[in-house]
């Protein structure tokens, strides 16, 4: 359960999320209360943690967050085998940089503040939903030790109870003071961030471009996509694809010659069967070690007869499941080869045995590279999509334990764009790029501001990271 813990850790510090993950994996084995100092042994900080290591207007940073994050770093440390803080200047710098990104994490909502802004009555409601369906996707992870704890026989509502008292006691553990506390916390988080939102919006809307300056972006922007595109191919397809995926406002400008289209339905074991069909494969490697050492060894005639039976036991249970999924990958086919379109028979089959994958997006393709081996795909898919003709469907295509049916559409059309082709989406792009550039910059004046208008307690948080 600790690793759920250090995920909820990872975000209530902001951390990167790549950086959680890693976390998470590790928490497992051990996980320290945030009220053990992890430069020596446990400190009693009862009486200094909630003193203010900073205020910002309304924004108060207590000492116990400022010694939350520099156990954290250091635990940090500890993992990647590197070695603590221990000289006094050493420690100094990582209080420095801790109350330096504490500071920043308050700048935007209290400028939002000192704007007038407030979130009404229903944005309140809001950020409470969406603080409650947090912790019950985090409930959730502990439904398996309320099952444990409860057994099979246990209904919904007193697993959920359950697994919700679990959460809340390992933080508790973790963190060192109480459930509610850290729910305030968190909330208060969410509350934070939705100011920033709101002043974001607001700045934005003060950004505009001229006509002259979205012409200029896009020539600028042509120019840049023309020469990465030629360099390498996958900067073509991550910027088409960051666009199709909403991640990019920029649309790709250039298209290199090579680009196919093309859609594809994958069939293997679906999630229901997925874990006793590999969990039979584990078994079966394990008996065929077994079977091989006593038949070297001339030993033990009926266990080798034991193996033998079990093996054909496991084997007919995947076979089975296995012709499952080549009957619905045929089925499949049958109808695309009748005119169905690739989606629908996607959807026809989705919830049958063996249909687990329909690669696309919303306007119902993926793009692969035709020139050379497509790096995105796997060389049997990609020399069948590269063999088929323009409207023409593959043979079913089995990779190991999975079936590929694959429909070639046309190209994509090599070329330049025009500005003219589509002006109000190049100059949306353009006001997006100069809204983040100009409110980048206006972060740094904000920061500045802050920094002279936070009262700093140096002496509450003198004491953190020293025994």
């Amino acid at each position: 359960m600790k690793k759920y813990l250090a995920l909820l850790l990872c975000l209530l510090l902001m951390l990167s999320a790549a950086g959680c993950l890693e976390k998470a994996e590790k928490a497992e084995a051990d996980a320290k209360p945030a009220a053990t100092d992890t430069t020596g042994g446990d400190v009693d900080t009862s009486e200094t943690d909630e003193l203010p290591a900073f205020t910002l207007g309304d924004f108060t940073v207590t000492v116990g967050e400022v010694r939350s994050s520099y156990n954290t770093i250091v635990e940090y440390m500890g993992y990647y085998g590197l070695t603590a803080p221990t000289t006094a200047e050493e420690i100094q710098q990582y209080r420095s940089m801790i109350i330096d990104d504490l500071l920043n994490a308050k700048v935007l909502p209290w400028k939002a503040q000192q704007m007038g802004m407030e979130l009404t009555e229903e944005k309140k409601e809001q950020v409470a939903q969406e603080v409650e369906e947090l912790i019950a996707e985090y409930v959730g992870d502990y439904l398996d030790d309320a099952k444990s704890e409860l057994g099979e026989d246990a209904g919904a509502a007193e697993l959920a109870l359950k697994a919700r008292e679990f959460l809340e006691q390992d933080v508790a553990d973790y963190f060192g003071y109480p459930f509610s506390q850290w729910l305030e916390e968190l909330t208060r988080s969410y509350e934070e961030n939705a100011l920033t939102e709101m002043l974001q919006e607001a700045f934005n809307k003060g950004v505009t471009v001229t006509a002259e300056q979205a012409r200029a972006w896009f020539d600028g922007e042509l120019a840049n996509q023309k020469e990465s595109f030629e360099e390498d191919y996958t900067n073509f397809k991550s910027q088409y694809g960051a666009y199709r995926d909403g991640e990019s406002s920029v649309p790709a400008l250039y298209t290199p010659e090579g680009f196919g289209r093309m859609q594809v339905i994958s069939f293997n074991v679906n999630d229901a069967d997925s874990a006793a069909y590999a969990a039979n494969e584990l078994e079966m490697t394990n008996l065929e070690a077994e079977y091989g050492k006593l038949i070297l060894r001339g030993q033990d005639e009926a266990r080798q007869a034991e193996i033998l039976a079990r093996y054909g036991e496991l084997k007919s249970q995947n076979d089975g499941m296995f012709q499952a999924i080549l009957e619905n990958a045929q089925k499949a086919r049958a109808d695309v080869l009748e005119g169905m379109d690739m989606r629908d028979a996607y959807d026809k089959y989705a919830d049958l045995t063996g249909v687990v994958g329909y690669h696309n997006y919303a306007d119902g393709y993926v793009i692969f590279y035709t020139k050379a081996q497509d790096d995105e795909w796997s060389q049997e898919v990609w020399n069948a999509a590269v063999a088929l003709k323009e409207g023409e469907v593959s043979e079913l295509l089995q990779v190991g334990d999975t079936f590929y049916l694959i429909k070639r559409l046309s190209d994509l059309p090599a070329g330049t764009a025009s500005f003219e082709d589509d002006a109000e989406a190049y100059t949306a792009a353009a006001l997006a790029e100069q809204q983040q550039k100009e409110w980048d910059a206006v972060q740094e004046d904000w920061l500045s501001e802050a920094r002279n208008a936070a009262v700093f307690y140096e002496e509450n948080y003198a004491g953190v990271g020293v025994q």
